[in-house]
């Protein structure tokens, strides 16, 4: 499957010791949920992953 560049920068803030909060942010349409769900599929923290329409 196809990753973007930015999954190994989101998994390396997602695995360091928790300190702050991550937020995505960009413009509609290029990928910002999929590759969040694409990190959270291959790590093994617990996590709550909330995905509010607009």
């Amino acid at each position: 499957m196809y990753k973007l560049p930015v999954y190994k920068k989101i998994k390396q803030r997602i695995e360091e010791p928790r300190r702050f909060i991550q937020v995505i942010m960009g413009p509609r349409q290029v990928g910002k949920s999929t590759v969040v769900k694409q990190v959270l599929n291959d790590i093994t923290i617990p996590y709550k992953y909330n995905d509010y329409p607009e």
